[in-house]
């Protein structure tokens, strides 16, 4: 996916919005800015996904925090809620339902909704529970149920810290059906993606094998991913995509996907045949 012209406003809020939950200086904020836009205005032809751009915004973000994770303490956050969510409100509804795969999957793309790094103030379980009383806008079932039933392994690739809590549903689900599944996670901390320490802090990684990509870039770079990481996602009989930046980065791949997410732009919507605000669960031919 190839980045719009709103993208490139949108590139330069994601990453104020993200400082200014770091609480920093208002000179920092300003440099944050000033380095985005010159960034920015360096490319005559945005060819590349947003998700490319939004890496080197966030690598400045980096560099003038002076830390590798600044967003440690938000991802310690929305797991936090997220799990309290899971146990108080969704597990219970999770194991009154009949179809328990297709309730996960909403639960899963909810949780894409979970976001302290990025979004303004909200208010997690008001947002959480109103989404779960909509319905998919783009939603390929069939083609998953068709796909399932021979299906031995089953890729996940995750997006935030806190969504990962919510996965958990959709990765039991997987395994009631008889099915292997490996779940994967960055290999460094970029933005509020969920890393091996999120996975084991949701306790994910005693639910199923969980592996990191090797990589810090926002989104997935197949050929920034480690070799364990990239032989899985080709190996998978059915491969699972969290998340925008991972429907940008990976929409274009030769292989079949099933995108799954809350689409939060036009853009997105417009890519997904969805629209914005809509959960999605998108089936791509390889």
């Amino acid at each position: 996916m190839k980045a719009y012209p709103e993208c490139i406003p949108c590139l330069i809020n994601q990453g104020l919005n993200a400082v200014r939950k770091l609480n920093l200086p208002r000179d920092a904020q300003m440099e944050i800015a000033k380095r985005s836009l010159k960034f920015l205005a360096g490319f005559e032809e945005f060819e590349h996904s947003p998700a490319y751009y939004a890496y080197f915004i966030q690598k400045i973000v980096k560099e003038i925090t002076g830390s590798e994770d600044p967003f440690y303490e938000l991802k310690k956050k929305a797991n936090r809620v997220a799990l309290s969510l899971l146990r108080e409100k969704l597990l219970p509804e999770f194991e009154r339902q009949k179809d328990k795969l297709r309730f996960a999957l909403k639960v899963s793309a909810v949780g894409n909704a979970i976001d302290f790094a990025v979004k303004g103030d909200f208010n997690p379980e008001g947002e959480v529970l109103k989404l779960l009383n909509k319905d998919f806008y783009v939603f390929d079932y069939d083609k998953l149920l068709e796909r399932l039933p021979s299906a031995k392994l089953v890729f996940i690739i995750g997006d935030n810290a806190g969504e990962i809590a919510f996965d958990k549903l959709l990765v039991s689900a997987l395994k009631d059906l008889g099915k292997e599944v490996v779940y994967g996670v960055k290999g460094k901390p970029i933005l509020n993606d969920a890393t091996m320490e999120d996975a084991r802090e949701v306790s994910m990684t005693e639910l199923c094998k969980v592996i990191d990509n090797g990589s810090d870039k926002v989104g997935t770079w197949l050929e920034d991913c480690s070799e364990e990481f990239r032989r899985v996602f080709w190996d998978a009989d059915v491969v699972i995509s969290k998340g925008q930046a991972n429907f940008e980065t990976l929409a274009n791949t030769e292989r079949d996907l099933f995108f799954l997410l809350l689409a939060k732009c036009d853009p997105i919507g417009n890519e997904t045949g969805g629209r914005k605000g809509e959960l999605i669960l998108k089936y791509k031919d390889g």
